[in-house]
């Protein structure tokens, strides 16, 4: 594997000043850093190798973080002011090809594997857009979730969080290589609410505090509804309920009594994409609906890659506290290569559940980002899923700009839902699902 060696294209003054600026930016997010430990980290970048990331960050990280907790903002801000790419210039072409199974698995520098990923798939031969765009360009075309699962195979005796791990440290870098591309000089962490973090863009510490947030929510959502249907009349007056009111004082109808309202619960399937990228949005909008079990009695839950299966059991048996991976290894969704096939996926549905179980008063809800890696979209089956159907609304949580951009087929979809919504925030998902119900 090709040695990176960022680090020592920069001169001794100008590491010591990024280890400064590193001090002060772990110091604004909260993070206790004295001037003696900034000193000490400036003194231990002179005492490593500065052609290993992994001990030059490590040396750093051991002088000024002493809570395990601030790991996560340590290496956020290590890769901002260290990109991957200030001595090869980030053009990632002229190195060999990096095994991605073999680095996760066998837990081997990442830094080449990051910048051969955002230079292949970024997106940067063609024009200029923001990072978030660029960024998830290649986590799509890397298909972290699919990696893991490889490596998993190829090296069984590592623990799955060590391997997360290792992905989580993937997505950094490629992340830092992004940035290091565009050529962005903000060293700031943004203090994005949790509610209002991306999904697509979400580090694996941005992801268990909206994993927090999701419960609380719902259960403030099912108490919303639960007071909206209460407080709701029915369509008109009931005169023998009014008049035997009014018989308390005196023949005068002071108490109007409504038809009591019984608003219909319709019967929900929800159909989640798990592949790559929008995995953990699917996960959060099957833990948002299963926390709403009071106000949709019928809810039964699908997910899908290639092929669908069903996980309703499944959730209920973990209470609804499963990672992707866990459902990527105990379902039948990969039917052949591993990657996303809403067509055959449509195609099962309708045949082994849609016929069969779909209904006047059901509704289907689908999440995910409808690209479709250019096999047919199938845009026939979802019409007669529809017909059969009270309705189908789709969510998907990329940027509405970027629908029908490539191999997206969202448009040819849009025709049979009736409604679509883009859902990239917690605050938008929670927003969505209660106009829906």
């Amino acid at each position: 594997m090709p040695r990176n060696r960022t680090e020592e294209s920069l001169t001794g003054e100008a590491i010591a000043e990024r280890v400064t600026q590193l001090g002060h930016s772990l110091q604004a997010r909260g993070v206790e850093v004295t001037l003696a430990e900034i000193i000490d980290a400036a003194q231990a970048a002179t005492l490593v190798d500065l052609g290993s990331r992994s001990e030059f960050r490590g040396a750093l990280r051991a002088t000024l973080v002493k809570n395990a907790r601030h790991f996560e903002l340590f290496d956020a801000a290590f890769d901002r002011l260290f990109p991957l790419s200030a001595a090869s210039g980030g053009t990632g072409g002229e190195a060999a090809a990096v095994d991605a199974v073999s680095v996760v698995a066998f837990d081997a520098d990442p830094a080449a594997l990051a910048a051969q990923l955002v230079a292949e798939h970024g997106g940067f031969d063609g024009e200029l857009r923001g990072e978030r765009h660029h960024l998830q360009r290649a986590l799509k075309a890397a298909d972290l979730a699919r990696i893991m699962s490889d490596a998993r195979k190829a090296n069984p005796d590592v623990p799955t969080a060590e391997l997360r791990e290792r992905i989580e440290h993937l997505k950094r870098l490629m992340a830092a290589e992004v940035r290091y591309r565009l050529g962005s000089s903000d060293q700031r962490l943004p203090d994005t609410a949790v509610q209002d973090i991306e999904f697509l863009s979400a580090t694996r510490h941005q992801l268990d505090e909206i994993r927090d947030a999701v419960r609380p929510l719902a259960r403030r959502l099912a108490a919303r509804l639960a007071r909206r249907r209460r407080a709701r009349h029915g369509r008109g007056v009931d005169f023998r309920r009014t008049i035997r009111r009014s018989l308390a004082s005196g023949g005068t109808p002071i108490d109007v009594a409504y038809h009591r309202n019984r608003p219909h619960r319709p019967d929900l399937f929800v159909l989640c994409d798990i592949s790559g990228s929008v995995a953990h949005f699917s996960v959060f909008t099957l833990t948002l609906m299963s926390a709403l079990s009071a106000e949709i009695p019928r809810c039964r839950s699908f997910v899908f890659v290639d092929a669908v299966d069903e996980v309703t059991d499944l959730l209920a048996a973990t209470d609804h506290g499963i990672e992707p991976w866990q459902l990527m290894r105990n379902t039948d969704v990969i039917a052949g290569d591993g990657h996303s096939d809403y067509g055959a996926v449509l195609g099962q549905f309708w045949d082994e559940i849609g016929q069969s179980d779909l209904g006047p008063h059901s509704t289907l809800m689908i999440t995910g980002d409808a690209r479709t890696n250019y096999l047919d979209h199938r845009a026939d089956v979802l019409e007669e899923i529809s017909s059969r159907c009270r309705a189908v609304y789709w969510l998907n949580p990329e940027p509405r700009r970027e629908w029908d951009t490539h191999d997206s087929e969202m448009e040819a979809y849009a025709r049979h839902c009736a409604g679509t919504f883009e859902v990239r925030t917690v605050r938008q998902l929670v927003s969505c699902v209660e106009s829906l119900l």
